[in-house]
C-alpha cells in the first residue's frame, strides 16, 4: 500500500511539473485576443484554455500554430493561422448566444449552462455513435460498421466518449428499418444483444422485426418466442408470431 501511495504521489509531483512547464512557456501578456476581455489574467486564461483542452481532448496545438509536443516553445498562440482556432471563436460564440438567449429565458431553475464539454465529451470533433456507424455503413458496409464500434468501445468504454449502450443501436437500427436496409439492421440488432446483455424488450422487438424485414423466419419466430416467455401478455409479438406462422412457406 506504502508503494502505491508513493506511486501515486509521484504521478501527481509529474503532472504538476508538467502543468507548470506548460504555464511558464506561455507569454504573460497576450495579443489578439478578439473573444476574451483585453485585461484578462494570465491564470483566469490559462485555466479556460486547460477546460478547453480536457473538453476536447487536445493539445494547445489543436487551436494555435506551432510545432506539436509537450513543450510550447514554438507555439505562437497570436497566430491566426489555424482554421481551429476561428472555429473555436464561433462556437464561443454560439454557447453565449445559447446560454443568454435560450436557457437564460426558460423556466427551469436549473443553474447548468451548455459548455464545450456537453457536446464534445473528449471528442475533437462530437459524433453520436449511431450517426458514425451510419455514415460508415453509407460509405463502406455494415461490417465495417461493427468493426468500428467494436474497436471503438475497446478504447472508449470507460473515458465516456461515446454512448455504448443499447439507445443508439436501437435508433440506428430504426433508421434503417425505415429504409429498408434489413441486412444491415439485423446485423446491428445481433451486435446490440451481444454487448448489451440481457437487451430490453425494445431491443428483443427490433432484433424481431429486423431478422422478420431481413426473411429469417425461423430467427424472427425464435425472437418472438423469447418475447413472449418475458411477457406473455404483449399483443404485439402474438401478433407478429401469428402472422409469421399463418404465412405460406417461399417457393
Amino acid at each position: 500500500m506504502t508503494w502505491r501511495l508513493g506511486k501515486a504521489a509521484l504521478i501527481l509531483l509529474a503532472c504538476v511539473a508538467i502543468a507548470r512547464s506548460a504555464h511558464s512557456q506561455v507569454p504573460e501578456k497576450f495579443t489578439n485576443l478578439q473573444y476574451f476581455p483585453k485585461d484578462i489574467s494570465h491564470d483566469d486564461l490559462m485555466q479556460i484554455m486547460r477546460g478547453f483542452s480536457f473538453s476536447l481532448n487536445v493539445r494547445c496545438q489543436y487551436c494555435h500554430a506551432g510545432k506539436d509536443g509537450p513543450s510550447l516553445k514554438e507555439t505562437n498562440f497570436a497566430s491566426d493561422e489555424k482554421e481551429a482556432k476561428k472555429t473555436a471563436r464561433a462556437m464561443l460564440r454560439m454557447t453565449d448566444a445559447i446560454n443568454q438567449q435560450y436557457i437564460s429565458k426558460l423556466d427551469s431553475k436549473t443553474e447548468n449552462r451548455v459548455a464545450c464539454v456537453t457536446c464534445h465529451h473528449g471528442l475533437p470533433k462530437p459524433a453520436t455513435m449511431n450517426g458514425l456507424l451510419a455514415e460508415t455503413i453509407q460509405k463502406k458496409d455494415v461490417d465495417a460498421a461493427i468493426a468500428q464500434y467494436r474497436e471503438l468501445r475497446k478504447k472508449y468504454a470507460v473515458s465516456g466518449q461515446y454512448d455504448f449502450g443499447e439507445t443508439p443501436l436501437n435508433q440506428l437500427t430504426e433508421s434503417l428499418l425505415r429504409q429498408h436496409k434489413a441486412k444491415e439492421a439485423a446485423a446491428i440488432m445481433e451486435l446490440n444483444v451481444e454487448v448489451n446483455t440481457p437487451p430490453s424488450m425494445w431491443s428483443y422487438n427490433l432484433l424481431a422485426m429486423a431478422h422478420a424485414a431481413n426473411k429469417e423466419t425461423e430467427k424472427a419466430r425464435a425472437d418472438f418466442q423469447k418475447i413472449l416467455a418475458l411477457d406473455p401478455n404483449n399483443a404485439f409479438a402474438k401478433k407478429q408470431l401469428e402472422e409469421l406462422n399463418s404465412a405460406k412457406p417461399a417457393q
